[in-house]
């Protein structure tokens, strides 16, 4: 699995972190496709809830970016507090367990945001799981 980039955007629908894991031109597309991915969440949402097949917060891939160099899978993650994350895949790795990183990457968010006496920067936190599942 290749993880090229990570957005959270807060409940106010404020891009609230963003890191890129690859060093290409394609970076600057996945700024826009983050918030196009925001547009598609709701919906993605709705038809889950009205599907009645799992409350599970893991929405799948919403779609797919062909871009000149590779194309990647846009996979959304929406917590209960309306917390919403996106995650670039690159097409054609083998597919772990997104439902883990998604709630490792909850974790690491609440742990750097909601602790006072934390000082790490959520992008130091997020960057060696990143490598992990890169396999970098």
């Amino acid at each position: 699995m290749s993880i090229a980039c990570i957005a959270i955007i807060d409940q106010q629908d404020k891009l609230s972190f963003i890191d890129y894991y690859i060093n290409n031109e394609d970076q600057v597309h996945f700024k826009f496709q983050t918030y196009t991915a925001l547009q598609l969440i709701s919906p993605a949402l709705q038809k889950k809830l009205n599907g009645g097949t799992s409350t599970e917060p893991y929405l799948g891939v919403l779609y797919t970016i062909y871009l000149p160099n590779n194309d990647y899978d846009v996979h959304a993650y929406i917590t209960i507090t309306q917390l919403k994350m996106i995650i670039f895949i690159k097409q054609g790795t083998e597919k772990l367990n997104l439902l883990a990183i998604f709630e490792k990457i909850y974790g690491l968010y609440r742990a750097s945001n909601f602790n006072p006496f934390h000082q790490t920067n959520l992008n130091k936190l997020i960057k060696p799981m990143v490598v992990e599942f890169n396999g970098i």
